[in-house]
């Protein structure tokens, strides 16, 4: 019976053993920790600079509010998931780096780059060419050449449009005045006063036609030719001293309203173009159902 107890113990002991071989495998490597591009945190950055092989310069600005702004080539908010993506350009994976004093630039594209971004006015990357076997993107940063996944690089030759918001009012917008075709909005002494009147309406209908436009969204957003002309409509807010000019645009296909003095065309949905122009109409009064005699 001892002797069977002693067996057991020494089994036991046995697999615990192999059990620490297979674990810590000795004589296996361990994994090479993943080297980052730079060493900046995306949270930390507040300075974006574009600069592309053809088009103008974009520059992008988080404010001390925390919301990103572009200010160049227009000034207006930015789009946070767009920046937030490119943000991820400072802290992706380096799948291999070599000095670059060793090399020669032109063969990876590096002598006349297709795009740089520069994050907080100091750390550089400029993009070449894509390696032939894995497609992925050589980036030149200081002496060194990485090549990363070949993601970014779009990112950073893209329209400036993409970084902008597709709301047609800037955040917190403070209105205080619409003019519309053929209706007029003002906020005096406290309250909004309609021209025309429109005594059928309520003033809750005011309110939500302007609730419509500080929450308007575009569907998509272009650059467009028209940058002066009469315009359609205009919305005064108390923080800026110009109004917000727009044209009316509409195709068969589509509908837009054009931001005069920028040369922005926001595409905007049917429904979304009715709530912006005209007072909504007051839901019907439920009519009493005559009670059924029995």
């Amino acid at each position: 019976m001892a002797s069977r107890l002693w067996l057991n113990l020494a089994l036991l002991l046995l697999i615990a053993i192999l059990g620490i071989i297979v674990f810590y495998e000795p004589g296996k490597q361990p994994a090479p920790v993943p080297v980052r591009l730079t060493q900046l945190t995306p949270a930390s950055i507040t300075h974006i600079h574009i600069k592309r092989i053809s088009g103008k310069d974009i520059e992008l600005v988080k404010e001390a509010n925390g919301q990103w702004w572009m200010h160049n080539p227009y000034y207006l908010p930015a789009n946070e998931f767009r920046v937030q993506s490119l943000l991820r350009l400072a802290e992706t994976e380096s799948l291999s780096n070599h000095a670059i004093d060793q090399l020669q630039p032109a063969t990876y594209g590096l002598d006349q780059p297709r795009a740089i971004v520069t994050f907080d006015r100091s750390t550089q990357i400029s993009f070449g060419n894509t390696e032939p076997l894995q497609q992925r993107r050589y980036v030149q940063i200081g002496d060194q050449l990485h090549t990363i996944v070949d993601t970014f690089y779009y990112q950073a030759a893209a329209n400036p449009t993409i970084y902008l918001n597709h709301a047609l009012l800037p955040p917190d917008a403070n209105i205080r005045k619409v003019v519309l075709p053929e209706l007029q909005l003002a906020f005096k002494d406290g309250q909004w006063q309609r021209t025309p009147l429109h005594p059928e309406y309520s003033a809750d209908a005011t309110i939500e036609l302007i609730n419509n436009w500080r929450h308007a969204q575009a569907l998509e957003l272009r650059t467009n030719n028209v940058k002066d002309a009469r315009a359609d409509i205009e919305i005064v807010l108390a923080e800026q001293a110009e109004p917000i000019r727009f044209k009316l645009l509409q195709t068969e296909d589509e509908t837009s309203l054009i931001r005069l003095g920028m040369g922005l065309q926001y595409v905007i949905a049917n429904d979304t173009y009715d709530s912006l122009l005209a007072l909504p109409e007051a839901d019907p009064e439920p009519t009493e159902q005559p009670s059924q005699q029995h």
